[in-house]
């Protein structure tokens, strides 16, 4: 039975309060509403990892190695982008950096 990575992120035991599960939600479902063609690729891949950790396809490790690897190319493009986009493309690298990385990986 696989899982959905919402479901994942919403059983995990948070006793802690750390991870703002709503927020991680919000910022991975909004990357597919945002009008840049780059952010939603980069929200597709967040969500399709997200699953595949949900699912015990990839590890920990893993997930993270491609954190860093959509954070990092989502600041270097955001160089690039509109100021619009740009902010867009921040918010994004950030939500990974503080909800992803140093918070989610803690509870896993």
């Amino acid at each position: 039975m696989t899982i959905s990575w919402e479901e994942f992120i919403t059983n995990l035991k948070d006793e802690a309060g750390a991870l703002a599960k709503a927020e991680l939600i919000d910022l991975v479902t909004g990357t597919r509403k945002d009008s840049n063609e780059f952010l939603k690729r980069q929200g597709r891949k967040l969500e399709r990892y997200l699953k595949q950790l949900a699912n015990g396809q990839i590890t920990k490790e893993q997930l993270e190695g491609y954190m860093r690897d959509i954070k990092t190319l989502t600041e270097t493009q955001a160089l690039k982008m509109s100021v619009a986009a740009k902010a867009r493309a921040q918010k994004l690298a950030q939500g990974i950096g503080e909800l992803v990385l140093n918070k989610l990986l803690r509870l896993i």
